[in-house]
């Protein structure tokens, strides 16, 4: 009686533990549940939303939204390839930074292309799409080995060819997991010459990456990013339970290889790319788009 009196006692104390605990839990999930719902919405209703001043092409199998400049030369033209984050598309990162790109690009006159991912879930619901970034990211993509590296490749390839760019005038963006993206090119590929990831780091397992010799990277990232966290971990936000790297991890990776990273923080704002994008532009008082063309050397300095 003595035994179960004790047991009774502990279970009375732990219980309010457990159900605060489960409580908080559920809570969790529930957030997390809402914030993926409301990204899908928000993505449905910027895929619905047409682009303007766009040619739609296709490479094996998805499709890409590509912007000429009316003044680009009739050869050996720049292009700037910029890559959706997850449980986005190509439509998606066009309606936050399009006609910021294509004024840049009428500017410069230099090609825009806008790739998509592959379907980032196993119900291959809407034009939800994602990337194999590597270290787990993101979704289906990475845990399908899904070869990124091979289909941008790829694609960039076809675009050279077809819009008369010049390969060694190539260039990247991405946010979040396109960032990530745009960091493993970097990685891994002579593909780009520089690159501008927003939101992501490097995501795989690198000690260096020598294709990145003496090449330059600008990593804009938000202070306040609880999806992506700057300093690294597990974000708070988001659908995805991933130990993410570092900012600090990925500059030491490609500065081993004679490349400059360079860490823009952004303070007060977070993973959001129309929320970087607002506060570049009110910074510096060009916008992203603009800012990125500068720094690829694509843009009049003026």
């Amino acid at each position: 009686m003595k035994t179960n009196a004790v047991f009774l006692c502990l279970l009375t104390l732990l219980l309010p533990a457990f159900a605060a605990a489960s409580e908080d839990w559920a809570g969790s999930r529930l957030e997390k549940w809402r914030e993926t719902r409301e990204h899908r919405q928000d993505g449905k209703r910027r895929t619905e939303q047409q682009p303007q001043n766009v040619t739609a092409d296709r490479y094996e199998g998805r499709d890409i939204l590509v912007h000429v400049a009316s003044n680009a030369p009739p050869a050996n033209r720049a292009m700037v390839v910029v890559l959706h984050g997850g449980m986005g598309n190509a439509n998606h990162i066009f309606s936050i930074l399009g006609q910021q790109l294509n004024d840049a690009a009428d500017e410069g006159g230099f090609v825009v292309a806008y790739l998509n991912g592959s379907p980032a879930t196993r119900l291959r619901e809407g034009n939800h799409y994602a990337w194999n970034a590597g270290g787990g990211c993101c979704g289906q993509p990475f845990k399908n080995k899904v070869d990124d590296v091979a289909y941008i490749s790829g694609a960039v390839q076809y675009l050279a060819d077809k819009y008369k760019v010049d390969k060694a005038k190539v260039f990247g963006m991405g946010h979040s997991n396109g960032a990530m993206m745009t960091q493993r090119l970097m990685c891994e590929t002579n593909l780009y010459q520089a690159a501008i990831p927003i939101s992501g780091t490097l995501n795989i397992d690198a000690q260096s990456c020598p294709p990145a010799y003496k090449k330059k990277i600008l990593a804009i990232h938000g202070a306040l990013d609880k999806n992506v966290p700057i300093e690294g971990g597990y974000g708070t936000k988001g659908v995805t339970d991933i130990e993410y790297k570092s900012q600090s991890y990925s500059k030491g990776a490609f500065e081993e290889s004679s490349a400059t990273y360079t860490i823009d923080t952004l303070e007060n704002v977070d993973h959001s790319l129309a929320a970087i994008a607002a506060a570049v532009e009110k910074r510096n008082g060009r916008t992203l788009a603009r800012e990125a063309a500068l720094f690829f050397g694509l843009a009049p300095k003026y």
